[in-house]
């Protein structure tokens, strides 16, 4: 169900509505593209796809609205955590939001907003 849903969605390819900080988005750029050496976090373009638009399991981002993705991404182990059919997915995501500072956040989910 997961996988039928998540190519749904991909398929969708919606229009961003935009409204996302612009100085966030070339920083949010980079950290979709390149991650976080430093901290050993891969890019999110890993499981995301080049292009945001998902890769298998892993749902579209690109024209996500930017508050949906920031309170997603910042409250993702009270709400994404929970649920134990899919704690191996949310543990995925888990140390890599451990390692993302507020401002990452905010600037990925920038320019995943712009995306088509």
């Amino acid at each position: 169900m997961i996988t039928a849903l998540a190519s749904h969605f991909r398929d969708l390819d919606p229009k961003p509505i935009g409204g996302a900080p612009k100085n966030f988005v070339s920083t949010g750029k980079e950290l979709y593209e390149k991650g976080v050496p430093a901290a050993d976090v891969k890019p999110c373009s890993s499981c995301h796809g080049p292009d945001a638009k998902g890769d298998g399991e892993s749902p579209r981002l690109a024209g996500q609205l930017h508050e949906y993705t920031v309170k997603t991404l910042l409250n993702w182990s009270k709400e994404r955590g929970q649920d134990p059919a899919n704690r191996d997915r949310s543990a995925i995501m888990k140390p890599i939001l451990d390692s993302l500072t507020e401002t990452d956040i905010l600037a990925v989910a920038a320019y995943l907003s712009e995306l088509e």
